[in-house]
């Protein structure tokens, strides 16, 4: 789902600024852009939105503000400074100057003295930042929530939709069974008449047989209990998304939904069944594009 948060955090003379942002992933993609400092936390950081968020693409951004780098020791770079010394010894023999090579001169070039950048202490970056990340994250999950709450409405109404349509099939499913057992009957009887048009009433043993045959390959019966069950368990989950991760179930879900509907309209051979069984298979395809930015 997408979303925005952001929040300030201080450490030191330092102030940071935390972005994260996100867009709909079946999967959960962590990309950073954070400031040198930063970089031996990043797989803290990395942690912290994984065990926050299970799907989305995220992107966070750090920015830091302030003095920046502690400063550390200065340094001599003494091999620079004798090249400087030469250098200048020479120019000053080559063309007859009256100035010596004086300190003033030498410290001034640029490379012979260097202030060291002093190291962060990682733990105490860690403990000023988190509260900040935590925050920039709820933000972004408020965001996340209210289109979350968008999509469930939409999913329900297609839920409902997906029910009517199963009714539908349920009260065609023993009308279609009759029909189907009145053309084997007919077609039966057909084959048994001879050329003078005299007619044989088919064994009732066998016809009852091909009759039961026809039933068990047609019944669809268990299909749509099951078809039903897992609607049932799906409007649970669904509700349950407001207080847990629920997307890989879903996805589950509509998988055996998806399996049942197909089988139901290979078995029943019946127009009006298998052009209902299209319509809610359109439906599910629209909720499995809904479900995949359901965390």
């Amino acid at each position: 789902m997408t979303g925005y948060g952001r929040a300030d955090a201080r450490s030191g003379t330092s102030s940071f600024a935390i972005e994260i942002r996100s867009v709909n992933s079946r999967f959960i993609d962590i990309q950073m852009r954070t400031p040198k400092v930063l970089v031996p936390l990043e797989p803290r950081i990395r942690k912290a939105i994984q065990e926050k968020f299970s799907r989305g693409r995220f992107d966070l951004f750090v920015t830091r503000n302030g003095e920046g780098a502690r400063a550390g020791r200065i340094a001599l770079d003494s091999d620079r400074a004798d090249q400087y010394v030469k250098a200048l010894t020479e120019l000053k023999r080559r063309y007859s100057l009256p100035d010596d090579v004086d300190l003033a001169l030498l410290a001034g070039r640029e490379g012979v003295f260097t202030a060291e950048e002093a190291p962060d202490d990682a733990e105490a970056l860690w403990k000023d930042l988190a509260g900040g990340m935590a925050k920039a994250f709820e933000a972004l999950d408020v965001m996340r929530v209210d289109e979350g709450k968008a999509l469930a409405r939409d999913i329900s109404s297609r839920l409902v939709r997906i029910e009517e349509l199963a009714q539908e099939i349920g009260v065609r499913a023993p009308r279609s069974l009759e029909e189907a057992r009145k053309r084997l009957t007919d077609s039966v009887r057909k084959l048994l008449g001879d050329a003078e048009g005299v007619h044989h009433e088919p064994d009732p043993l066998r016809m009852a047989q091909e009759i039961a045959l026809l039933a068990d390959r047609t019944d669809i019966s268990e299909e749509l209990t099951r078809f039903a069950s897992h609607l049932r368990q799906f409007r649970s989950l669904l509700a349950a998304g407001k207080t847990e991760a629920v997307g890989r179930k879903l996805d589950f879900l509509l998988q055996e939904l998806n399996r049942e509907v197909n089988t139901l309209a290979s078995k029943a051979q019946d127009a009006d069944i298998s052009y209902g069984a299209v319509n809610i298979k359109a439906e599910l395809e629209k909720i499995k594009e809904q479900v995949q930015n359901i965390e």
